[in-house]
């Protein structure tokens, strides 16, 4: 598990890179999204930075990009809508593991009852 930052027309500092490790070290230490890398590209353009996370999960690859005048504040953003993508796949992943059998059997025996 990898955090891999780049900076494009400017300096990764070790402020910038220990905020991005810190905002998303949580993300690569859960063990059910079971995370491979991330991806951080930031760009500045002008008097504009855009911020792009790309994290790649075990079977899922979840994308952000948000754009603004303030690097710190992109790249919260970017971190924010991640953050939401992974909880819905961890939402999904909760709810299509499989019913147990003792209440599958009670279940249907109400039903047949009724």
């Amino acid at each position: 598990m990898s955090i891999n930052v780049t900076g494009r027309q400017f300096e990764i500092t070790e402020a910038i890179r220990t905020h991005v490790e810190s905002r998303l070290g949580a993300l690569l230490a859960d063990p059910v999204i079971k995370a491979t890398s991330v991806n951080v590209v930031m760009e500045r353009e002008k008097n504009r930075f855009i911020s792009s996370i790309v994290l790649a999960c075990k079977y899922h690859v979840l994308p952000a990009k948000v754009e603004d005048f303030d690097l710190y504040k992109s790249f919260d953003q970017a971190a924010g809508k991640i953050e939401a993508q992974v909880d819905v796949l961890k939402e999904k992943i909760r709810e299509h593991k499989a019913e147990a059998l003792s209440s599958t059997e009670a279940r249907a025996a109400e039903n047949t009852a009724e």
